[in-house]
């Protein structure tokens, strides 16, 4: 089949308004830096809530707890619970980025406390790392 070899262009995106504002070309390609088409820019967060925290989703239950606590400073982009007591429980991607550090998002979250009414749940020892944007996959152990 015939076909027309293109004379410019590379295999980089196109367009990243959330990085650079603008095209992309080889010269100005940030290797390693995540790039959203659709939206801003993103800060990704692994939180560990401690125990299951699946159970939890229900209205005024401890997801919208951490939501509301991340919201104080950020929008939430995306979040993913898992129903499992393991070291990431919790994803979220927040904008804009900087609004959190892991630390000041944990200290955040750990404020909740051990609450009792109208849920139980103790968010006291909590931790949140700052994982970067990872793609999840159930066929390797890494967090």
């Amino acid at each position: 089949m015939a076909y027309i070899l293109p004379v410019n262009g590379d295999a980089q995106p196109v367009f990243a308004i959330d990085t650079q504002n603008g095209p992309v070309d080889s010269d100005t390609y940030l290797a390693g830096v995540p790039t959203n088409f659709a939206g801003p820019a993103l800060d990704f967060f692994g939180i560990d809530l401690g125990a299951d925290p699946s159970a939890q989703a229900g209205v005024n239950q401890a997801i919208l707890a951490v939501l509301q606590a991340v919201q104080q400073l950020a929008t939430v982009a995306i979040y993913q619970v898992a129903a499992t007591a393991n070291v990431t429980n919790m994803s979220i991607a927040v904008y804009p980025v900087s609004a959190w550090t892991a630390t000041t998002l944990q200290a955040a979250i750990r404020a909740i406390g051990n609450v009792s009414t109208p849920y139980t749940y103790n968010f006291t020892g909590a931790t949140v790392t700052n994982v970067g944007f990872r793609l999840a996959s159930t066929a390797t152990t890494a967090s």
